[in-house]
């Protein structure tokens, strides 16, 4: 991903919509997994640590180790107080069977072979270990924010299953999120495809006014994916459980 890019998502991360309410999506299925109290939790891509760091802050226990390609981002991350190591998919520098539990949110689409990259996240896992991922969804929603943040592909249900199903993994839950805002999202896609601009989608923070609303509505499906998984939307949350090997 580009560098400017991703100092100006480690500047908004705190307060944008999209990474708050994301932020808790993940935090609410991590916590649901009863992890032992002193797991060992990989973020691979942590980017400039915003989700680290929370984890951090709300599990003291946990040993967290984030991993991350970008050595502007690591600064930043290591600023936060985190642990970070600077690396890429699909070579960890982490021995195998590192962890109980990785997290890999929006990074399985920069990767061109994701089924190795899935593969080398399980290796770092445990038996039994869980990933918990998120990637974009719907590839009718392509668009200039996907190339400029060197997406190679957004995902279906199915096509996010195989690549884990690839890797060793088994799905224990896959369910789309940003549902709500999904009509939203095709109409910024329309009107930039219309003007033919070259504006990335959803990096600068809105307005205060337009950046609540927009949390308030996509909060309501942190609520919602406590008791159900949701038929469509700009996202896919998926929790799986590595296979031993046979």
């Amino acid at each position: 991903m580009d560098e400017a890019l991703l100092a100006k998502i480690g500047e908004v991360e705190r307060d944008h919509w999209w990474f708050v309410v994301r932020r808790a999506i993940v935090l609410q299925s991590l916590e649901a997994l009863d992890l032992p109290p002193d797991a060992r939790v990989v973020e691979v891509g942590c980017g400039t640590g915003g989700t680290l760091a929370e984890l951090r802050a709300r599990h003291p226990g946990w040993r967290c180790l984030g991993v991350e390609p970008s050595a502007g981002a690591c600064q930043v991350a290591r600023g936060r107080g985190c642990d970070v190591v600077q690396a890429a998919l699909p070579d960890l520098p982490l021995p195998s069977a590192a962890a109980e539990c990785a997290v890999a949110l929006d990074v399985l689409e920069h990767c061109e072979d994701d089924v190795a990259a899935a593969s080398e996240m399980a290796r770092v896992l445990a038996d039994g270990g869980r990933l918990v991922a998120t990637v974009p969804a719907l590839p009718s929603l392509w668009s200039v924010h996907d190339v400029d943040n060197a997406h190679f592909r957004r995902y279906t249900r199915r096509t996010l299953a195989s690549a884990l199903e690839g890797a060793g993994f088994a799905i224990e839950r896959l369910t789309y999120f940003n549902t709500l805002l999904l009509p939203l999202g095709y109409a910024s896609r329309w009107v930039s495809r219309l003007t033919g601009s070259r504006k990335p989608l959803g990096v600068d923070l809105p307005p205060r006014p337009v950046n609540e609303v927009l949390r308030a509505v996509f909060g309501l499906e942190a609520v919602a994916l406590r008791h159900a998984d949701l038929p469509v939307g700009m996202s896919l949350l998926a929790i799986a459980r590595k296979e031993p090997a046979s």
